[in-house]
């Protein structure tokens, strides 16, 4: 997400990499280099906006990172990268926030629970960095749906998004000591079960499920989500290694399975319901771990064959490109971003829909 950057996100700044000459050189040596980029980027003036098929339709003028309710009938999102959350009623068009009744340091993520109640990463402490206001130190909170409780510390460290069930309260997170540490730095995959009791929540079952070790420490990881229908696999980013890669981890025998196949770089985001595919976002020509930001959002089957179809095409226009797809409940609809390139990673101007079944097919 940002420099190996953490996003392990991995978009790596060039500033933040440029601080860690050996690692550079690491890069250099393993021949991961951007080697040119796809002929039909930037080749447009004007914005996507301009010009959307009839099958992409704009949603919402502001907002990051959506999610989708167990029933496709809300979306929750944040107002900025280190924000509030709010709520959109799909069918009213009216959102609401859920944060603003207490005080607190902003959120980064925001998914909702198979209870219905939200899971939050979000600063756990004052941040006297202005830029990045503590994006890159957050922890696990939880928010119960009465609309009247502050959030609840969870006492765990969250390096950007955690992976949510959509059956039960299992969850899945990532720790990682960036951006404080680099070329060694920490990057682990955990997992563990939310329990509320007198309306105190909790982890329990606690168990670390992968590290860079399993990578020869060439990757640093991301959670994002469980696999559907029965959730035993889950599908995480593997970024700098082969640029960036799509991943499974199957939670009964510890098998890792590579479903990206390729050197562009790519980081997966919303599982398709029937669990045959996931959205990710692409950058074709792209074999480093630091993405240039022509980013566009593709389908990626999750067959280990490496298939996939690009949906949108927004890098053409100069500028711009898409990011953050979420996929609805019923498969029909998927939420996601307009990103404006050379921003700060994930930022998203506006959220948009997708209608699956007004596209090509």
């Amino acid at each position: 997400m940002k420099i190996f950057q953490s996003r392990i996100s991995y978009s790596l700044q060039c500033k933040r990499i440029l601080a860690y000459p050996v690692f550079c050189l690491l890069l250099i040596s393993l021949g991961i280099v951007s080697c040119g980029r796809a002929k039909d980027v930037g080749v447009l003036q004007g914005s996507p906006l301009d010009d959307l098929p009839t099958w992409i339709t704009p949603l919402l003028a502001s907002g990051v990172r959506p999610d989708w309710s167990a029933d496709g009938s809300h979306l929750v999102y944040l107002d900025s990268l280190v924000g509030n959350v709010l709520e959109l009623n799909l069918e009213t068009g009216v959102s609401l926030s859920l944060t603003k009744h207490f005080d607190h340091n902003g959120f980064t993520r925001a998914r909702y629970l198979a209870n219905g109640d939200l899971l939050l990463c979000g600063p756990v402490g004052k941040e006297h960095n202005e830029e990045e206001k503590g994006r890159w130190h957050t922890g696990l909170w939880y928010l119960p749906r009465d609309g009247n409780q502050p959030a609840q510390d969870l006492k765990e460290p969250c390096f950007e998004g955690p992976a949510v069930s959509r059956l039960d309260m299992l969850i899945a997170w990532t720790k990682s000591d960036y951006p404080n540490e680099v070329l060694f730095a920490r990057s682990e995959i955990w997992a563990g079960r939310i329990v509320v009791n007198a309306g105190q929540a909790k982890i329990i079952d606690q168990r670390k499920l992968m590290d860079r070790k399993d990578f020869m420490y060439l990757a640093f990881l991301e959670t994002q989500d469980f696999r559907p229908p029965d959730e035993v696999e889950l599908i995480f980013t593997a970024y700098a290694y082969k640029g960036g890669e799509v991943m499974g981890f199957n939670m009964r025998s510890g098998e890792i399975t590579n479903y990206s196949q390729d050197w562009a770089y790519d980081e997966a985001e919303g599982v398709f319901p029937d669990g045959n595919s996931v959205a990710i976002e692409r950058e074709v020509d792209t074999y480093t771990a630091m993405p240039v930001g022509d980013i566009d959002i593709w389908q990626l089957a999750l067959d280990a064959q490496g298939k996939s179809r690009r949906l949108t095409h927004f890098s053409q226009y100069s500028g711009f490109g898409a990011n953050n797809p979420v996929i609805s409940p019923n498969g029909r609809k998927m939420a996601f971003g307009l990103r404006i390139k050379g921003g700060e990673h994930g930022n998203a101007h506006g959220i948009l829909l997708y209608h699956f079944d007004k596209a090509p097919k």
